[in-house]
């Protein structure tokens, strides 16, 4: 079985993800998951409170902790609250993603969610050009 592991935040943002992010290398391993999860047959996630798969890339995982660990915190527990979910899980990947497409399609704002994201705006076109 596949498996890819995931902060509760990120579930949110591979749904929205439009090819943006921080660096080339952050795009690439970004756009890697996604695709993952783009054929969910047979794929688990591991829900964790921890650098993930997409942070193996980012700039700001540092020795294997986010330098805005309070912050990057504080989304995985909104999120985790949002989308009924419990802190560590491993899901099957099809129903896990479709809850956060459902519940995020209730949004008229990721922010109610996310907060002060700086990548709510981006978040923000998707759920405008996802509406019903």
């Amino acid at each position: 079985m596949r498996e890819v592991r995931l902060r509760h935040h990120h579930l949110l943002c591979t749904r929205t993800f439009g090819g943006r992010g921080y660096d080339h290398r952050f795009v690439a391993n970004m756009e890697e998951v996604v695709s993952k999860l783009r054929s969910p047959d047979g794929l688990v996630v591991r829900l964790c409170a921890s650098c993930d798969d997409i942070c193996s890339q980012c700039p700001n995982a540092v020795r294997g902790s986010c330098k805005d660990h309070g912050s990057v915190m504080e989304k995985d527990r909104a999120a985790a609250l949002f989308l009924g979910l419990p802190e560590e899980a491993l899901l099957p990947a099809g129903p896990l993603l479709e809850l956060a497409r459902e519940r995020m399609l209730g949004l008229d704002d990721i922010r109610q969610v996310c907060g002060d994201c700086e990548w709510a705006g981006l978040c923000n076109e998707w759920l405008r050009s996802n509406r019903p």
